[in-house]
């Protein structure tokens, strides 16, 4: 489920890790987006498309259903229904200004539903791969992780990301209102690593449904925190960036 994860990876824009020195500004070299006004503008339409996968075969999952919506708006934006190799496509009309929304991806109950939410409202088109977990694989991570799941409660996972888009090692994410969190080490889920290996990945398990403030800690640095909403017996997907 770790390897999986990275896909969450491919809401910001994949670059090789840039070095741990400082830059001219102070801040850890690709950290140098901190602080600095996000996109105002964007295009009439956005589009995201990809492929919807299991976590652990990576099988596609054909027939499921992918809406997308704008942050506390009930309102379909889009809708699609992925095709038998378990691509999707969905165009998201902007109004001209980023889009705050997310998706939302069934397939009628074989795998928990996923939500997706991005680092940042997205100016720009998309390309994302989602993984859906079923409930059986679902317990063995929680298992691996040392986690015991709360029936009704939601599962978030995070990976930490620089301003390129490439994974960050050493961060502490937290939430609000708190959930149980847990990070991998050697590309498996642990009870007892504080921060994030290199992957840049974090789980905050047994989360009350409802909105979800997402924060992380790193070099330093304090990332752009976000929301996200937790749904009972679900997973959500999102990033973090400077």
């Amino acid at each position: 489920m770790a390897r999986a994860l990275h896909v969450i990876a491919s809401l910001c824009i994949a670059a090789a890790l840039a070095a741990c020195s400082n830059s001219s500004t102070g801040l850890p070299a690709g950290f140098q987006c901190s602080g600095q006004p996000l996109p105002t503008t964007a295009p009439a339409l956005v589009n995201v498309s990809g492929s919807v996968e299991d976590i652990i075969s990576a099988a596609a999952i054909s027939g499921a259903s992918v809406k997308a919506f704008r942050v506390g708006d009930t309102t379909t934006l889009a809708s699609t229904t992925t095709t038998t190799p378990g691509a999707y496509a969905v165009s998201i009309a902007s109004g001209g200004t980023p889009v705050n929304g997310y998706l939302h991806v069934n397939d009628g109950g074989t795998h928990m539903d996923a939500y997706v939410y991005p680092a940042v409202p997205l100016a720009t088109d998309l390309t994302e791969t989602v993984k859906m977990v079923t409930s059986s694989e679902f317990a063995v991570f929680a298992a691996a992780a040392g986690i015991t799941p709360v029936a009704g409660d939601g599962f978030i996972a995070v990976v930490v990301t620089d301003c390129q888009g490439a994974t960050v090692g050493g961060a502490t994410v937290t939430s609000t209102p708190a959930g149980t969190v847990r990070y991998n080490v050697a590309g498996t889920p642990s009870s007892t690593a504080s921060v994030t290996a290199a992957d840049g990945i974090a789980y905050i398990a047994n989360v009350a449904p409802g909105d979800v403030t997402i924060k992380a800690t790193a070099g330093g640095v304090t990332m752009r925190q976000h929301v996200v909403t937790a749904y009972a017996n679900s997973v959500t997907l999102t990033a973090i960036q400077p």
